[in-house]
């Protein structure tokens, strides 16, 4: 067994001997016998009393030798249940020298706390096992915030170690206690959906939503800045099809940055897109322009200004100043590239 191996409810993890295993179970043996004759001598001390064969006091000693025999007895029998041994089977031709340790919980191994050979106390774990799909937020709010939270709002995170990756979570418990060394109150949250990458014990940067309300947003490296003002780029038309536009009406495009079928990544406008899907390289999205410069297939490109609003968890809100079709493809990859090339070209055209 190793940090990090999985394992199931039941499933044996360690296997621990020691004499202290086989003098329990010898007691329990001795113990059950006793207890048989103490209630043959119980019996007949209660036939001697009605027949004032007896005194009332030896019935009461045979008594109460009884309840105290048949303590001991579920005593031990509790023991050897909680080290795995059947006690109602246990016979002194099946006293087990050793005992095996059981997962309580299916998950993960977090911790090996002995090694093979080692001698262990009877209060010393074993293991640490951990079940992450069962892992919850603990956040600390300051006072002056808490009157903004309440049970049932989301919250969305991020670890501070992984950023390009979002989560969900839902508030479930608010604390009514401060905690002992800060002005803060606890606030515990279920982790919604997928829990990949999440392990007991990691730092995490939240955002509560406080109001759910509806805005126009973007990849934050879909927005670009050129002379004072912010843009996102769309897809207008084909090479092609601008070529034939220009020959039949001389309109110039001067807004327009042409590029190739399978270079840059568009979405849908208004569509999101996880953050995780983001290339930090630049250098990466670069050499994917410059191949696809040699294929054919050219698409040609719009700036459109907008205003930038709030940013957060790798998203921006934005306004359009400039009206767009609904299904209009916006560039989400390699802006700043398609930014390059038109501000590079005199006529705003890059092949």
């Amino acid at each position: 067994m190793q940090p990090g191996n999985a394992v199931n409810k039941g499933q044996i993890i360690a296997t621990i001997a020691g004499t202290a295993f086989i003098t329990m179970q010898e007691e329990y043996i001795s113990i059950s016998s006793r207890v048989q004759l103490a209630e043959i001598d119980y019996t007949r001390q209660k036939e001697l009393q009605a027949g004032n064969a007896t005194s009332l006091k030896t019935l009461q000693q045979s008594e109460s030798e009884l309840k105290a025999l048949k303590a001991r007895k579920s005593s031990l029998q509790k023991q050897l249940e909680l080290v795995g041994v059947n006690a109602s089977d246990l016979t002194s031709e099946s006293i087990q020298s050793h005992i095996n340790v059981s997962s309580p919980i299916k998950g993960s191994v977090s911790e090996v706390m002995v090694n093979i050979g080692s001698y262990i106390e009877a209060n010393n774990p074993v293991a640490t096992i951990v079940d992450n799909s069962q892992l919850h937020l603990d956040l600390y709010i300051y006072e002056k915030d808490l009157i903004k939270l309440r049970e049932g709002q989301t919250i969305h995170f991020t670890l501070t170690n992984n950023p390009g990756k979002e989560y969900d979570a839902k508030i479930y418990a608010i604390s009514n206690t401060f905690e002992s060394n800060s002005k803060a109150v606890s606030v515990h949250a279920q982790v919604l959906g997928d829990k990949s990458g999440l392990i007991d014990g990691m730092s995490i940067t939240a955002i509560v939503s406080l109001e759910e309300v509806a805005v126009n947003a973007v990849p934050s490296d879909a927005i670009v800045s050129f002379e004072g003002q912010d843009y996102i780029f769309i897809v207008t038309d084909s090479h092609n099809e601008a070529e034939h536009h220009d020959e039949e009406d001389g309109h110039n495009h001067d807004e327009h940055v042409h590029e190739h079928n399978d270079g840059e990544k568009h979405d849908e406008h208004g569509h999101e897109h996880k953050v995780g899907e983001m290339h930090d390289d630049h250098s990466d999205e670069k050499a994917k322009l410059e191949k696809n410069e040699n294929k054919t297939g050219m698409l040609t490109f719009e700036r459109i200004p907008v205003v930038k609003g709030t940013s957060d968890i790798g998203y921006s809100e934005i306004t359009l100043l400039k009206d767009i079709p609904s299904n209009s493809q916006i560039v989400t990859k390699g802006a700043f590239f398609v930014l390059g090339k038109m501000t590079n070209s005199g006529e705003g055209h890059a092949h």
